[in-house]
């Protein structure tokens, strides 16, 4: 297949491009607005575009589109809320709609932000909406465009609803962040101690992302279905990191942010025959060890 990744250079997009390059001609389209630690590997073909210009041609040579491209960090979302919705949803629709006129297969990444906080977990896919910030409101109008393109004009896609990704190269968020601090004794401040986060390797995405291409229709939860408190998960990675003296000091929560969520992937695991692999300790473990290769 031919397949162009938007947002392929970044954390998510590196692993997928380079899993697909295996046995697809694959296309990276990217403006490095986010950095990261990875490389695409030689037989990826990259493009350093926007997602704001006019990509039609470049969709219209491909079989597969992932829409991976966004603003997707709640506090920049809330701080840039213009630049959010440029990016998130008017490229979307342009994509979108491009998609749909070559009938090209569309996968859409969404987020588990989509459903801000649930009184109920874990979170099963028809669960109501609930966008706390412009960034979770930004996913929730990409997927209206999908489904509406979908249901006037057989728009054949699927829909991703991830939970928070960690693996080796990310940057910016909280485990790489709780990582470095640990290892040079900083101390850790916690934004609510009791925040519950679903983290899933990336090991267990791409598998899921690499199967959608050959689905069609769905619309599924992508996480481990394993909820983590924040101070679990900062308690482990001091655990994990030799003669630390980092403390830990526990702060009210930001406005904005979802305090709890786990993912229901039983449809993920059905739909899919996929079941994820990798635990929190022993990812954060692969981490270090890929670390330490450095």
């Amino acid at each position: 297949m031919n397949i162009l990744i938007t947002g392929g250079a970044g954390f998510i997009g590196t692993y997928l491009a380079n899993k697909l390059s295996e046995n697809n001609e694959v296309t990276v389209i990217d403006n490095l607005y986010r950095k990261n630690e990875l490389e695409l590997n030689n037989k990826v073909k990259f493009l350093g575009e926007s997602i704001i210009e006019d990509i039609e041609d470049l969709i219209s040579q491909n079989d597969v589109v992932y829409h991976l491209a966004a603003i997707s960090q709640v506090m920049t979302s809330i701080e840039e809320p213009e630049l959010t919705y440029k990016l998130n949803v008017e490229a979307t629709k342009n994509i979108v709609a491009a998609c749909t006129k070559h009938k090209k297969k569309l996968i859409f990444a969404s987020s588990r932000e989509v459903y801000g906080n649930q009184d109920k977990l874990p979170v099963k896919i028809n669960a109501e909406l609930n966008p706390e910030n412009p960034y979770a409101a930004s996913k929730v109008a990409g997927e209206a465009i999908v489904r509406s393109y979908g249901n006037s004009y057989k728009l054949d896609y699927n829909i991703v609803r991830m939970s928070n990704v960690y693996g080796y190269g990310d940057v910016d968020r909280v485990i790489p962040k709780f990582i470095e601090m640990f290892k040079t004794n900083k101390d850790i401040e916690l934004y609510g101690s009791e925040k519950i986060i679903d983290f899933i390797y990336i090991d267990d995405v791409v598998e899921v992302l690499v199967k959608l291409k050959e689905k069609s229709g769905l619309i599924l939860n992508l996480g481990s279905g394993i909820k983590t408190t924040l101070l679990e998960l900062a308690n482990l990675i001091k655990e994990l990191t030799p003669n630390s003296n980092s403390k830990i000091n526990i702060l009210n929560e930001r406005h904005g942010e979802v305090g709890k969520f786990q993912a229901d992937i039983s449809e993920t695991k059905s739909k899919l025959r996929w079941e994820p692999k990798t635990s929190l300790r022993e990812g954060i473990v692969k981490i270090f060890n890929y670390q330490n290769k450095e």
